[in-house]
């Protein structure tokens, strides 16, 4: 038998019963979802009733085909709990929905014809496993110099739980996506098998469960608590700076990493600095976290944050080409300090646009974002001021020339060269607004800065003199 839907032919596959099963749990389930409180039904007749087929079921998942990226988008962000929720109640099996892009199922049907289904897992879901966001997965995580290495590490890390790296240690700034790609490990594993037991927690949640725990009369609190964490198959732990100074606390963490370690289960752990930083923690915690593998995230570049709201596009938008360039390079120069701030700034501008029925123009986007850019640029400077200083005072020595005549308008060639190598430093290690940039070694227009730094750029990959200037002012400053 063949299913037809609106999308076309899905081939029924050996286990095609299984297909069938799902596609009335789903019908159930829209039901239930209609006549509830959770769903409107002009949501209900835009999301959800528009899905009508069942691609595959996998792992215990039904996996449901929507239309495009950004169909899948709304429907996982906003009624793919609800719906799952809504499921228990016609099946006692371990199922969750998941969706599928229409074009991204036919690939799979073409290279998997002859695939059987896998029968879903009969065993009863007993774990209370803490939420990952449906959207900080792999396929959503953009990859770029500044965090290249550390998405790599984490795939084989969730490839391989306990085996590559025990504990992972992901350590950066704010906003720059340690939580993002350690949900991504969280829901790999989930994928590839639904009964493992993933526990996500904060470093505050677990310090307030074990509080709580202890206020418990009957003495069961700490019962519960061991018998919870202990259960993990994998432990993913947001912030654990914030353990510092609750001693009590830091005491149960240990004796739960140890654990959990001689048991072989994964420890994701993130923070805003290495381990060796932490403060007010206790020194064989720090030892512990460096026991398997540190890895940081810096702050993305321009080219790499204008590519995080290309990929965001995709969510927001029907056609992210309305949106022009400038728009984007816009956005990417003047939010630089995290990737928050940055799609923060992205949906301002949006729904500015959309609430006023504006044009997405480079006018507009000013007008949009003029407010938020007044604070943080103000922040961006204080943080990278001394900084800033330090490398113009570094790039004035090597040079033999003084910090007056580096940032002067003089055309000659010694310090016009000096120039475009202490410009490159700055924008490389600090990525600040170009207009700050300008600000800094004297210019009128950003426009300069942003000439200046194509022509640097273009020089440093082809230039001898650039490349060896770079390398030794950049060794000077590490020893600052």
């Amino acid at each position: 038998m063949i299913f037809l839907s609106k999308y076309g032919m899905i081939k029924r596959r050996k286990k095609g019963d299984f297909v069938e099963k799902a596609i009335q749990l789903w019908n159930l389930t829209k039901n239930e979802l209609k006549n509830s409180n959770t769903v409107s039904l002009a949501d209900f007749e835009a999301v959800i009733e528009p899905i009508v087929s069942v691609h595959k079921v996998l792992n215990n998942y039904i996996y449901l085909i929507v239309e495009n990226g950004l169909a899948k988008y709304r429907f996982e962000k906003f009624y793919l709990d609800s719906a799952n929720e809504a499921l228990k109640k016609f099946t006692s099996e371990p199922t969750k929905f998941k969706a599928i892009i229409l074009e991204d199922a036919k690939k799979e049907d073409a290279e998997k014809a002859k695939k059987e289904f896998n029968k879903p897992d009969e065993s009863e879901l007993t774990r209370n496993n803490r939420k990952l966001r449906v959207e900080y997965t792999f396929e959503n995580f953009v990859t770029g110099e500044s965090n290249r290495f550390a998405f790599i590490t984490a795939t084989k890390v969730a490839e391989s739980p306990h085996v590559t790296l025990n504990p992972l240690y992901i350590f950066g700034d704010v906003g720059l996506g340690k939580t993002h790609l350690m949900m991504a490990i969280g829901h790999y594993i989930l994928d590839r098998d639904i009964n493992s037991n993933v526990i996500y927690t904060t470093a505050q949640q677990f310090a307030d469960d074990y509080y709580l725990a202890t206020r418990k009369k009957d003495g069961t609190g700490l019962d519960q608590f061991y018998s919870y964490y202990r259960s993990a198959d994998v432990l993913l732990v947001d912030d654990i700076q914030f353990l510092a100074k609750k001693e009590g606390t830091q005491e149960e963490f240990f004796k739960l990493f140890e654990y959990l370690f001689e048991n072989n289960k994964q420890i994701i752990i993130t923070s805003d600095r290495k381990a060796s930083d932490l403060e007010n923690i206790m020194s064989r915690l720090k030892s512990r976290f460096a026991w398997g593998g540190l890895i940081d995230i810096k702050k993305p570049d321009p080219d790499h944050r204008k590519n995080i709201l290309k990929h965001k596009l995709n969510q927001l938008i029907n056609n992210p080409s309305d949106i022009p360039d400038e728009v984007l390079n816009y956005i990417a120069n003047n939010f630089s300090t995290n990737i928050r701030d940055l799609e923060g700034a992205l949906r301002r501008f949006i729904n500015f646009c959309v609430a006023f029925n504006y044009p997405y123009t480079l006018e507009n986007a000013k007008n949009a974002l003029d407010v938020l850019l007044e604070t943080s640029s103000e922040a961006i400077e204080d943080d990278n001021e001394q900084g800033i200083k330090t490398i113009k005072e570094a790039v004035a020595k090597y040079y033999n020339i003084t910090l007056s005549d580096l940032c002067s308008a003089t055309r000659k060639k010694e310090i016009v060269l000096a120039r475009q190598i202490a410009i490159y430093l700055v924008h490389t290690l600090y990525s600040p607004t170009y207009k700050t940039i300008a600000t800094h070694f004297g210019y009128k227009d950003h426009t300069t800065v942003m000439y200046t730094l194509d022509k640097i750029k273009a020089l440093v990959e082809n230039d001898w003199t650039y490349k060896q200037a770079i390398a030794n002012i950049s060794k000077d400053l590490e020893s600052k």
